[in-house]
């Protein structure tokens, strides 16, 4: 019990807090609910006048118990996403409205069991999606999702962004006017009537994506714009300017409503009784004795095409989501908890739901989880109960901005932040989904773009394919690879070349335990052991590396049931990789540092067209870093062979053991003498920057006499050595106290030209490349030069905020590093002054 009261104590203390933070999510997530019903839930019956005329407060409702079905059950632990939002499936009106109209063509529109039987045949629909996804998920049938293209996903999002983008503008437009449609797209949407409409919804949804992306904008506000509140109140303010302006302007709501700026829903049943009662009271339209069961024959078609279209849907959301916010999902998961929500909606007497990919993206990025999409599920429970009340306050104008916005921001992710990675032929492949979903339908779209995915990975199989001149050392190097891999690669039958597949082969370090382990050779046990100390696990991938490859590296890497210090991912038989593939990476990083873990990469060659690859997904990979500490962010060191990633990999672990011990550093004598030297070149004084060290500062530190070293260490200064030939760390300001730096200016990637760039990068390099090709052509245009080469020596800074130029020891060096915010101040003064005190003696006559 004392445990039970403190929880409560302490839930019930941080309830306050918890709800100012989970306000922006909740009152996203509610918009979202309340501008879908009304915007949607209104169309789930025919709106002909006959028996469908009077139902429309009916199907807003049954669109709510849609919804409000589908988010607990995903809350309470139906999908693994924490800010999942479930709502009506929305792809399946036309099918629901085609049910209702071949019912009604069968029986009439005076026949008493119509709206029985139509109740009946939306009912089995819920029952019969909600079983087939069931049935999918128990027979795991979800691991297939996982093979998905993720270029046909991002053209997938595109096409949910245009079709959203249609529905929005064909919102606010009065039920008399004319349907939206490509031919009447610019008399209906321009004309004098609706013009004023169209300004209304358009130019606030411009204006909203527009400050989200913008830098400017952004600095403008002081990162206002960033803020979770800034979505939620921005929607707020148009029905309140709406409400300010209309009764000021002394228009009638009749006239509001006849020239769409309201929504018009038929009040007869509100007049007659309640308004609570008759929002939600459509359990009285289920008379069980007046259903025609046979009628349903007529409607089987729409029945069939509207569980598949819902069935379809779902593989293409849940990875697309999970994509979008860079999480691991689990598809068979999901199919059994839609599944269970749909045979819920069944229970209740309502229509079929699924996951809503764009608003779950948006709740998430709130701050939205559980708790807050409990409180959205309470709040969209009142709107059950008073929709028809609220329904004739809300403006047109607000439904359509919203949808608007979702769906400019869906097509710019798939359109624009995708052409930042993707290289040109993955590029066509999301125009070609994108077209397809949205002139031919999502099913079909999806066939399409499979089918270009296919075309474009065979096509970069040719170009792959051809022989290539390789130099002496290059060819001398891959035979050594290839040598030292000989433990690792499957020994060929004769006469044939060993199977090419893209399937990741771990490695494993641990004998059987009933059968003792095949001889081998001195050097693989000494691999072995080596493998083993670290406590590392190699995994092979190899061929071109593409979507299909990403399960298994993700159950290599972040299942693996022993964890492990380093793992190792060997790509010296792996020669391009795809750019969904090479992100996976970032996500591995990430989540690998959580487990003190870390990747590492071999077999990769820099500026070549796997290094090249990466860069384009902007993965970065570091070459010759010389220990971990110098990976920041996301970055992964990366090494040409296997066996220099072995000695990192083990200098690293010694590095650890001895951080556990004691600091690590150069003996106490060498780093004394190198200390007195910085201080004699560089003017430097101890006690002046950082202040005499005192008995309390550290007690054991004060009585030897090796303190100030000790304290300018322990404050953030360091003492390198480089051999020679090595590459300087570069991080803040460095001073030479012995030896000699050669400064190389290295071109940038694009000098070389990076193979396979991203579009963006594409269009950016085309003036340049077209220069630089007039140039080979016209020797008479090209301007001659070398490249500028700066040389070091003892006494000299070296800047290392310059990101062109790479440091490199020419003889043995002694370098003093300032990490330190008074160590790091102190340096860059110094800096700054020695650089004015140089320009001013050029200036001197």
């Amino acid at each position: 019990m004392d445990v039970v009261r403190a929880r409560s104590l302490r839930f019930v203390s941080s309830l306050p807090v918890r709800l100012y933070r989970a306000l922006p999510s909740v009152i996203l997530g509610t918009l979202f609910n309340v501008l879908d019903t009304v915007s949607t839930g209104i169309l789930v019956f025919p709106s002909e006048d006959g028996a469908f005329g009077s139902l429309q407060l009916q199907g807003l409702a049954m669109y709510i118990m849609s919804t409000l079905t589908s988010q607990l059950v995903m809350t309470f632990g139906g999908s693994r996403f924490p800010g999942a939002m479930g709502a009506m499936l929305i792809e399946i009106l036309p099918f629901l409205r085609g049910v209702a109209t071949d019912i009604r063509a069968v029986l009439g529109d005076d026949h008493p069991g119509l709206i029985p039987t139509v109740m009946a045949a939306y009912v089995l629909t819920s029952f019969l999606t909600g079983a087939a996804f069931v049935f999918l998920g128990i027979l795991k049938l979800g691991n297939l999702v996982a093979y998905f293209p993720q270029t046909v996903l991002t053209g997938a999002i595109g096409a949910i962004g245009v079709s959203l983008f249609v529905l929005g503008l064909g919102l606010p437009f009065p039920s008399s006017a004319t349907p939206l449609s490509l031919s009447n797209v610019a008399s209906t949407l321009f004309s004098k009537n609706h013009l004023s409409l169209l300004a209304a919804s358009f130019f606030p949804a411009f204006f909203l994506s527009v400050s989200v992306r913008s830098r400017h904008i952004e600095l403008w506000t002081r990162g206002l714009i960033r803020s979770p509140y800034y979505i939620p109140v921005y929607l707020l303010m148009i029905p309140t300017v709406f409400w300010i302006v209309a009764p000021a302007a002394g228009i009638s709501r009749e006239s509001l409503m006849s020239a769409g700026w309201l929504f018009t829903v038929d009040t007869a049943s509100v007049s007659s009784s309640s308004g609570l009662v008759a929002s939600w009271n459509y359990w009285a339209l289920f008379e069980f004795r007046l259903v025609e069961w046979w009628s349903l024959k007529s409607a089987i078609k729409n029945i069939v095409l509207l569980v598949v279209i819902g069935v379809l849907n779902l593989p293409i959301y849940v990875p697309t989501l999970a994509f979008s916010l860079d999480v691991s999902y689990d598809m068979n998961h999901e199919l059994i908890g839609q599944g269970v929500a749909n045979i819920f909606a069944g229970l209740v007497g309502t229509v079929p739901n699924i996951l809503q990919y764009s608003y779950s993206v948006y709740v998430t990025r709130a701050k939205g989880g559980r708790f807050e999409l409990a409180l959205v599920s309470a709040l969209t429970a009142a709107l059950f109960l008073c929709s028809g009340l609220l329904l004739p306050y809300v403006p047109t104008i607000l439904a359509s901005a919203l949808v608007l916005f979702l769906g400019i921001e869906l097509f710019l992710e798939a359109i624009w932040e995708a052409s930042k990675t993707l290289a040109w032929m993955e590029y066509i492949v999301v125009l070609a989904t994108l077209g397809a979903c949205t002139f031919l339908g999502f099913a079909e779209g999806f066939g399409v773009g499979i089918g270009a995915a296919a075309a474009v990975y065979l096509m970069y199989g040719v170009i792959d394919s051809p022989a290539r001149v390789t130099r002496w050392n290059e060819w001398n190097e891959l035979q050594q690879l290839r040598t030292q891999d000989n433990d690792h690669v499957a020994v060929p039958i004769e006469g044939r070349l060993p199977p090419r597949n893209h399937t990741l082969s771990p490695i494993t370090l641990d004998p059987p335990r009933s059968t003792p382990a095949p001889s081998l050779d001195v050097k693989a046990h000494d691999d072995s052991d080596v493998l083993q100390q670290i406590n590392a696990r190699v995994v092979v991938l190899s061929g071109y590396i593409f979507f299909a490859s990403v399960p298994s590296l993700e159950r290599a890497l972040l299942a693996s049931p022993v964890p492990a210090q380093f793992f190792i991912l060997d790509l010296t038989h792996g020669h391009r990789i795809e750019t969904a593939a090479a992100r996976v990476f970032l996500r591995c990083v990430r989540e690998l540092k959580l487990k003190d873990s870390m990747l590492v990469v071999c077999g990769v060659r820099s500026s070549s067209g796997l290094h090249s690859d990466f860069v384009r997904a902007e993965v970065p990979l570091v070459f010759d870093s010389p220990d971990a500490a110098s990976l920041t962010g996301s970055a992964i060191a990366a090494f040409e062979t296997r066996a220099v990633c072995l000695a990192w990999c083990q200098q690293e672990h010694e590095s650890r053991l001895r951080a556990a011990k004691k600091p690590e550093g150069l003996d106490d004598q060498a780093k004394e003498d190198a200390f007195i030297e910085f201080c004699r070149l560089f003017g430097f004084e101890l006690n002046t920057v950082l202040g005499p060290c005192t008995p309390e500062d550290s007690p054991t530190l004060a009585q030897t006499s090796l303190a100030p070293v000790q304290h300018f260490t322990e404050s953030g200064g360091r003492v390198d050595v480089y051999l020679p030939g090595q590459a300087i760390r570069k991080t803040g300001t460095a001073f030479l106290i012995e030896g000699q730096i050669d400064l190389v200016a290295v071109p940038s990637s694009a000098e070389h030209g990076v193979l396979r760039p991203s579009v963006q990068r594409l269009l950016s390099m085309v003036p340049r490349e077209t220069l630089r090709a007039v140039r080979a052509r016209l020797p008479s245009f090209s301007r001659g030069g070398s490249t500028s080469a700066g040389h070091l020596k003892a006494g000299d800074v070296l800047d290392c905020r310059t990101p062109t130029d790479v440091a490199v020891a020419r003889t043995r060096s002694i370098v003093v590093g300032m990490e330190g915010e008074k160590l790091a101040a102190w340096a860059q003064a110094n800096f700054e002054a020695r650089t004015r005190g140089r320009s001013d003696s050029v200036e001197q006559p």
